[in-house]
């Protein structure tokens, strides 16, 4: 059972941060006061219409690292192996240009660090690479595509398309 007993100096904090409803930090703070109220986690959980599980993570946060705790607290599930590792392996090398790895690609490409990491021994799929350059703090934008050499220049496109006539009788009689 987790009971939580506050001298008057945090509680007095707790209050003040309860008061700003900019965030679920409110919530928080409201939760250890009711377990500095004496209130049990089931109760303080039914009268705030959360999990008894949440409460204890909670108050559990609370006392290891005080009111910070109640600010930064995990997001709920199991932390992503892959995209830990690929964070590892991907700073240093989105650092350098891409054709110190033997590349010749025009820039990083999903497709190109997803190979790269396949090389490197870790199987990542693009949404993978996505969410770990977002959490490094790359941005990622896909590529534009490059106009082909033999495109039409404006001028041609305002034309529009030509018809080409079927070749006429004469020509097909001096055909044969």
């Amino acid at each position: 059972m987790i009971r939580i007993y506050l001298p008057s100096e945090q509680r007095e904090r707790l209050e003040k941060a309860r008061r700003l409803r900019t965030t679920n930090l409110a919530e928080r703070c409201l939760a250890v006061l009711l377990s500095d109220r004496a209130q049990s986690v089931p109760v303080i959980a039914e009268s705030i219409g959360r999990h008894d599980h949440t409460i204890r993570s909670w108050l559990k946060a609370y006392i290891q690292d005080g009111i910070e705790g109640l600010r930064h607290t995990p997001p709920p599930g199991r932390t992503n192996r892959k995209e830990q590792e690929a964070l590892m392996i991907l700073q240093p090398v989105l650092a350098k240009h891409r054709s110190e790895y033997g590349y010749l690609e025009g820039g990083w490409s999903t497709h190109l660090l997803v190979d790269y990491l396949h090389g490197q021994g870790l199987e990542a799929s693009d949404s993978t690479v996505k969410r770990t350059l977002k959490r490094g703090g790359w941005v990622y934008k896909r590529f534009a595509k490059a106009v082909p050499a033999p495109a039409p220049s404006s001028e041609e496109k305002k034309r529009g398309w030509m018809r080409v006539s079927a070749p006429s009788s004469r020509s097909r009689a001096s055909m044969t």
